[in-house]
């Protein structure tokens, strides 16, 4: 998780420079394991993943949060981008994100 939460002002600062990837950050830290494979993703993970996709109002929105973890997941080392859309299922999410890439388009 401290790993998850250093990369945030780098993130910000190069890659999504937006107030969404704090929240981003804030609310998926306790992902990481389950994004790097863990066979389940912890409650905590669950509920900021849920609270986050409650943030998200408008269309931009959607595609600030795109913009980060793309941004963000080459940073944690070796993952499988389908694992982003899998935390929807695991946490029971409807539309929550698909799998995201470097070759995302986000829009």
């Amino acid at each position: 998780m401290l790993v998850f939460l250093n990369f945030s002002r780098d993130i910000t600062e190069t890659a999504a420079a937006s107030p969404m990837c704090d929240v981003v950050i804030f609310y998926l830290s306790p992902c990481e394991g389950f994004i790097k494979g863990a066979a389940n993703p912890a409650p905590e993970c669950c509920v900021g993943a849920k609270r986050l996709i409650d943030e998200l109002k408008a269309k931009e929105d959607r595609i600030e949060v795109c913009q980060c973890i793309k941004a963000l997941l080459p940073l944690l080392g070796p993952v499988d981008p389908n694992r982003v859309p899998l935390l929807g299922q695991k946490c029971g999410i409807k539309n929550f994100f698909p799998p995201i890439t470097p070759a995302t388009d986000c829009s």
